[in-house]
């Protein structure tokens, strides 16, 4: 069996997933998540179940079905086992191997729940994982956004009401508001189940300390938005008891809304279709605000610690940003984000060159 047991092995499909650097191919693969596209053999294929008419906006990079009903609709990873690999993996990256050398991985489209069906093959033995990643060097070697997406886009969201906040918050989830993991433990906050591989999983949440506090301080002051690289169809039943009336989130996104970018799941604020003068985000990764730098406030990662008060310690700054006509020179003033892209030296060392290089 893999070091950290089966509910391990399937924590990165539904999860927002760990940003890492690999050593092989020059550091080339940002993360363990680019396993999956390093060693993909082919484009991606679209599962149609019988009832749905799939076809696809290129421009959008969304998919549109016809259904008369999806309620039915979830993730199947088939035949989910992990068997010995042997030692020449981590156990994260065997974890990433065995679960999408055995599976089908089916994204859930965050409208339409369609199915995207990706069937992906891995060597074994060929990446040795690699821990030290510094979030400001990949930064400071991202590509140009237009680079890597269409130039003609549709926003995702529906234009602010009279009654909305004129700023915006988009909040990142997995660690930056809770914790959540398929292993049990006896202090989650909540609990709620998922259907994998035909079964059952239950999934424990911790919630961050003063996260009731924060959401209902920042729920009066702006448009909360949830921004999160897992995917729906965990996302959306943790957020359903966080905010089952939907009164503090007003517009759920997801994994599928990301921009992938060497293995890494970035978050483009510009598909949200808000003035980025007035877009504030809070997100544990620095790196998935790569491309909006200056809209990005980053808070230290949470899992368990109960004396932690960053939520609270982060009110007052973006209480001043309320009513600003631009926030980003407040948010560059405070935090240096740019002064610590610039500064960024690779970790692999001189001899590895630019990850992001091909």
């Amino acid at each position: 069996d893999c070091d950290d047991g089966p509910a391990h092995c399937m924590m990165e499909t539904i999860f927002s997933p760990a940003f890492h650097i690999s050593r092989a191919a020059g550091a080339e693969i940002a993360s363990g998540a680019d396993f999956i596209k390093f060693f993909q053999n082919g484009d991606q294929q679209f599962h149609d179940n019988g009832k749905e008419n799939l076809q696809v906006d290129l421009q959008n990079s969304q998919v549109i079905h016809d259904t008369n009903d999806s309620k039915d609709d979830t993730i199947s990873l088939m035949n989910l086992t992990c068997p010995d690999v042997g030692g020449g993996l981590s156990s994260e990256v065997s974890a990433i191997y065995l679960t999408m050398k055995n599976s089908k991985l089916e994204c859930v489209d965050e409208y339409s729940h369609d199915h995207i069906s990706t069937d992906v093959c891995m060597e074994e033995d060929e990446c040795e994982e690699f821990d030290d990643f510094d979030p400001y060097f990949f930064i400071k070697n991202l590509p140009e956004l237009s680079s890597v997406v269409p130039t003609f886009r549709r926003v995702l969201l529906p234009k602010q009401t009279r009654s909305c906040p004129p700023t915006t918050l988009v909040l990142d989830l997995d660690e930056t508001l809770v914790h959540s993991t398929l292993e049990p433990c006896e202090d989650a906050d909540f609990t709620f189940s998922v259907h994998l591989n035909l079964m059952v999983h239950t999934v424990f949440v911790r919630c961050r300390p003063h996260l009731h506090d924060f959401m209902e301080r920042v729920a009066g002051l702006f448009e909360i938005i949830i921004f999160t690289a897992s995917q729906s169809i965990y996302a959306e039943q943790l957020l359903n008891v966080l905010d089952p009336k939907r009164k503090v989130f007003r517009h759920r996104v997801y994994r599928e809304s990301c921009v992938f970018v060497e293995g890494n799941y970035l978050k483009d604020l510009s598909i949200l279709g808000r003035d980025l003068a007035r877009v504030v985000m809070i997100d544990n990764s620095p790196q998935a605000f790569g491309f909006q730098v200056d809209n990005g406030i980053p808070i230290e990662s949470w899992f368990d610690d109960g004396s932690d008060n960053e939520l609270l310690l982060l009110l007052p700054f973006l209480e001043s940003l309320v009513g600003v006509e631009d926030v980003r020179p407040l948010i560059a003033k405070r935090f240096n984000l740019r002064e610590k892209v610039a500064a960024a030296v690779c970790p692999l060392g001189s001899n590895t060159g630019n990850p992001l290089e091909r």
